[in-house]
C-alpha cells in the first residue's frame, strides 16, 4: 500500500543536507512522517513547484449517451454531479485500450511492467516519506489490480484506519472506541510535542501550515468517530464491508479514503494518491434507490439503473475535485493548482463489454492543461500519456 521513500541518490543527498542545516537529523525524520512532510514541503519550495497525482478507478465504464456531456455547461445525465467543477475538467470520450474483465490494471495503462502511477511515484514521489499511496474500496484478494510495479499488483489498503494509523501515526483497527480516540490523541500530541522542540528551526509560515495540517488531522478523526458509530440507512440489504473498516457505503468510504489521501499530499506524505473501487468484474454492491451488485446492474437492470450508479460514482469524484479546489496547498495556492486528478475505468460500456466511448476525466489547474473542455474521440493511453507526460517533463 504505502512504499517508504526511494533511493534517488542526488535529491536525497540534497534534502537530507537541508534537512541536517535546519538541526533536524534522519532520527527525527524518520520517527516523524509529518515533520518530514513539511522538511519535504520546504524542499520543494526551495526548488520548484510541487506536482501531485490524484487518480481514481471505477470499474465498468458508463451506458451508452448518459455520461458525455455536451458541453462544460451542459451536463448529461451520469455527468451531472461535476456541474460546479467542470470549469477545471476535461471531460473525454475515448477508446478503451487494454482493459476488458481481468485487465484493470488497462485503466492505469497496462500491467506489463510500470503502471502510470509506478511511473510518477519514481519520478514525483521519490523524495517524500511514501512515494505512493495506494488505497481502495471492496477490491479483496485479487490479482486484478490497477497498480502494478514490474507487472506485479500493489495490494490497495481497504480499511481507512489502517491508512491512517501508517499514515499519522494513529490507532489499529478495532477494539473499545475509547482506546481508539485515546490513541489517535497520543499521535497527535506526540507530533505536537516534536515540533514544538523545533520552533526555532521553522519559520513562523511553516508553524502556521502545521496547525492547518493538525486541524485537517482532527477532522480526519471526527469522521473515523462518525463512520465507526455509522448505521446503514434503511433498505440497505446485505451490504458487504471490509470488517476492519467502519460501517458505510461504497462512496462515504471512497471520500474518507480521498480525505486521508489529500491530507497525506497536503503534510508532504507523498505526491501520488491512488484509489481503486472494486475490480474489473465490478462486485462491489450499490445501495441507492435499489440494492444490487454493479455487476448485476449491468446485466440484469435496466439503463436508468446503470445511469444511477454512474451518477452516484460521478458524485464521489466531484467531491474529491472540489475537496482539491478547497484545500489550500502548502507550496500555495489550492491543490488543484498543484496536482493532477484522473479518473479512468476499464470499459466503454461494462453492459456491452464494449471499448468504444468510454468515459476519462481529468482535473486540475495546472498551467501545462487547457481545461473546461469536452473531447470526443481519442484514446485511453493518449489520456495517460498527457497526465503523465505533464508532471514529468
Amino acid at each position: 500500500m504505502l512504499k517508504h521513500i526511494s533511493n534517488n541518490p542526488i535529491q536525497r543527498r540534497q534534502f537530507l543536507k537541508m534537512a541536517s542545516s535546519a538541526g533536524i537529523g534522519t532520527s527525527i525524520l524518520r520517527s516523524s512522517p509529518l515533520i518530514a512532510g513539511m522538511m519535504y514541503n520546504r524542499f520543494v519550495e526551495a526548488a520548484e513547484d510541487a506536482k501531485r497525482a490524484f487518480l481514481i478507478y471505477y470499474p465498468g465504464g458508463a451506458p451508452g449517451n448518459a455520461w458525455f456531456p455536451s458541453s462544460i455547461s451542459a451536463m448529461n445525465a451520469a455527468s451531472e454531479p461535476y456541474a460546479d467543477v467542470a470549469y477545471c475538467c476535461n471531460f473525454h470520450n475515448v477508446t478503451m485500450i487494454g482493459g476488458g474483465h481481468g485487465f484493470s490494471s488497462g485503466g492505469m495503462g497496462g500491467g506489463g511492467g510500470n503502471t502510470i502511477d509506478t511511473q510518477l511515484a519514481n519520478i514525483i514521489g521519490s523524495d517524500t516519506p511514501y512515494t505512493d499511496i495506494n488505497l481502495g474500496y471492496d477490491v479483496g484478494n485479487t490479482h486484478d489490480i490497477m497498480g502494478r510495479i514490474n507487472g506485479q499488483p500493489k495490494k490497495p489498503e481497504e480499511n481507512p484506519q489502517q491508512a491512517y494509523k501508517q499514515l499519522f501515526g494513529g490507532p489499529p483497527p478495532g477494539g473499545a472506541a475509547q482506546a481508539l480516540y485515546d490513541k489517535q490523541k497520543i499521535a497527535l500530541d506526540a507530533n505536537k510535542i516534536a515540533l514544538d522542540a523545533l520552533k526555532k528551526k521553522f519559520g513562523q509560515h511553516e508553524l502556521e501550515r502545521l496547525e492547518t495540517h493538525l486541524d485537517a488531522l482532527s477532522k480526519l478523526d471526527k469522521r473515523l468517530a462518525d463512520a465507526a458509530k455509522f448505521v446503514p440507512p434503511e433498505g440497505c440489504s446485505e451490504p458487504q464491508f471490509n470488517l476492519q473498516s467502519p460501517s458505510m457505503d461504497a462512496a462515504e468510504h471512497l471520500k474518507l479514503m480521498a480525505d486521508i489521501g489529500i491530507t497525506a499530499m497536503r503534510c508532504g506524505l507523498t505526491n501520488v494518491v491512488t484509489i481503486q473501487l472494486s475490480t474489473s468484474q465490478c462486485d462491489w454492491r450499490y445501495n441507492g434507490s435499489f440494492s444490487e451488485g454493479h455487476h448485476q446492474t449491468l446485466h440484469g437492470r435496466g439503463h436508468g439503473d446503470q445511469v444511477e450508479i454512474k451518477r452516484y460514482l460521478s458524485s464521489v469524484s466531484a467531491y474529491i475535485i472540489q475537496q482539491l479546489i478547497d484545500t489550500p496547498d502548502p507550496t500555495g495556492g489550492t491543490m488543484i493548482d498543484k496536482t493532477v486528478f484522473c479518473e479512468t475505468t476499464d470499459f466503454g460500456n461494462g453492459a456491452s463489454h464494449s471499448s468504444s466511448n468510454s468515459p476519462w476525466l481529468v482535473a486540475t489547474k495546472r498551467p501545462e492543461f487547457d481545461t473546461g473542455n469536452v473531447i470526443n474521440g481519442g484514446t485511453s493511453t493518449a489520456v495517460l500519456d498527457g497526465v503523465l507526460n505533464s508532471l514529468t517533463a
